[in-house]
């Protein structure tokens, strides 16, 4: 899946050009993009994780908010509710090591404390290359640990 996250983080670089182009570009079928890529981003979230981010922060600038801390926000509430209904379908279906996923849960809830305020604070043309440039950096790793 490291494709996916350096597609995500590319079009969060390239962001405002592909949003100028899309305005440019009507096409009819535009408006399955932000569900579908959603659908698609929830469902990456639930199985896999890393870098889901980077992906809905990408797909929401590029669709309906350009503004980078509005945008996080949303991005934090839509990924926050899929994580929750994901956890939920794990626990009541499959064993969990709770040893891994307390820290995991702490670090979740940490990271969800921290980010809104550093998207305040931080310009957002600078933290949206800051943030792509992590999302090609993992990228890069996972591809060369798999």
């Amino acid at each position: 899946m490291p494709f996916l996250l350096a597609f995500a983080a590319l079009a969060l670089l390239l962001q405002p050009k592909v949003t100028a182009w899309l305005a440019q570009h009507p096409a009819s079928n535009s408006r399955l993009l932000l569900p579908g890529g959603l659908i698609a981003a929830s469902a990456y979230d639930g199985y896999w994780g890393a870098g889901a981010g980077v992906m809905t922060l990408a797909l929401l600038m590029i669709t309906i908010e350009q503004h980078l801390p509005r945008s996080n926000a949303l991005k934090n509430m839509l990924l926050g509710v899929a994580d929750v209904t994901c956890c939920a379908v794990f626990i009541v279906f499959w064993p969990v090591d709770w040893a891994a996923a307390v820290p995991m849960a702490a670090g979740f809830l940490a990271g969800s404390m921290i980010g809104p305020s550093l998207t305040r604070h931080i310009p957002g043309h600078i933290l949206r290359v800051i943030v792509a440039i992590a999302g090609l950096g993992l990228a890069i790793y996972l591809w060369a640990e798999s």
